[in-house]
């Protein structure tokens, strides 16, 4: 009997321009809790958003592949580092 293995997902934190091509290339998804496996940085978006989307995608086991844009990266690099090396 074949057994059906459900996928895992991209997940996104970028600018609009990023996360709309992407969704447009098929990744949207929403998990069980309703929550997307997208996050969409504006010029007003508080770094520590941007913080606690990092850590919510990280614990996520539907999640396997987290993009993170450049102009988002630049906006809280020291502290993707830091994260980056606790979880490795």
């Amino acid at each position: 009997m074949a057994h059906h293995v459900k996928g895992k997902l991209i997940a996104v934190i970028g600018d609009e321009d990023t996360c709309v091509g992407f969704l447009l290339g098929g990744i949207g998804e929403m998990n069980r809790n309703r929550q997307p496996n997208f996050f969409v940085v504006t010029k007003n978006t508080a770094v520590g958003e941007i913080e606690d989307t990092f850590r919510k995608f990280l614990k996520r086991d539907d999640i396997d592949i987290l993009l993170i844009s450049q102009t988002v990266d630049l906006l809280s690099s020291s502290f993707y580092r830091t994260s980056f090396q606790q979880v490795a």
